[in-house]
């Protein structure tokens, strides 16, 4: 681990602790149950995004009627992303069951969503989803305690990102998987960066030296079963932002 001699406590911690001037770190995680023979985005969707190329309200809506205001499941949602400057902006939102509810904020990008508040069950009791022109930009289950888990990012205006470590995990399925890290630039296309085939295991990649990724660029880890059916994929991968 390295040591920021500025304050002669790992990097990682001053960073976080503030300690280092213009600096913060994400970390983001994904799950996907269901990863295909082509290459999927690590979401819960189990489906590659759409993103938006303008930004617009999101659409939220419970597949539970307990999801409400003063149900026994969840009640409020907090969204985070970008907006249509690609600047950071979050919103929190009362869920109503199965009807949907809209943010007051326009949204170009979505990569977390979670539960703030909740009635008597301590969390959500059905499927979550946020839309923005009707494509999913996010959702959460149940049985994934209250939160998104959605292996992608944006890296916000003003921003570069740098890349550290990724760690990518196939689970018992009896089946080899390729996994990759992706990126995409303003009015370019996703390109791959870092490739791995792994079975039955998990594999964590560091880079001494960090990738650079731009203002603006979107992220994702991907994963595509290697045989025939589906395979469960997890990912997770830990930036550290710069402000220009």
């Amino acid at each position: 681990m390295s040591i920021n001699h500025l304050t002669e406590m790992p990097l990682g911690l001053a960073i976080q602790r503030g300690t280092i001037p213009n600096f913060s770190a994400v970390n983001k995680f994904g799950f996907n149950d269901q990863v295909p023979t082509d290459w999927e985005v690590i979401a819960l969707g189990s489906a590659n995004f759409t993103y938006p190329t303008t930004a617009g309200v999101v659409t939220l809506v419970s597949d539970d009627a307990n999801d409400t205001s003063d149900g026994t499941g969840g009640r409020t949602v907090k969204i985070q992303g970008l907006d249509a400057n690609y600047n950071l902006l979050e919103e929190t939102v009362t869920l109503n069951g199965t009807t949907n509810v809209t943010t007051t904020n326009s949204f170009l990008r979505i990569f977390r969503m979670s539960v703030e508040t909740a009635g008597s069950s301590g969390g959500i009791e059905g499927d979550v989803t946020a839309t923005i022109g009707g494509n999913e930009q996010s959702r959460m289950e149940a049985e994934y305690d209250n939160q998104s888990l959605q292996a992608n990012y944006t890296v916000p205006a003003n921003k570069r990102a740098y890349l550290t470590r990724i760690q990518f995990t196939s689970t018992k399925d009896n089946k080899s998987a390729f996994l990759g890290l992706f990126t995409r630039e303003i009015g370019s296309v996703f390109k791959v960066k870092q490739l791995v085939e792994i079975y039955r295991n998990s594999v964590v990649i560091d880079f001494p030296a960090p990738i650079l990724i731009p203002e603006k660029t979107d992220i994702e880890l991907r994963g595509k079963n290697a045989g025939t059916g589906n395979i469960s994929i997890g990912g997770t991968f830990d930036l550290f932002l710069e402000d220009l």
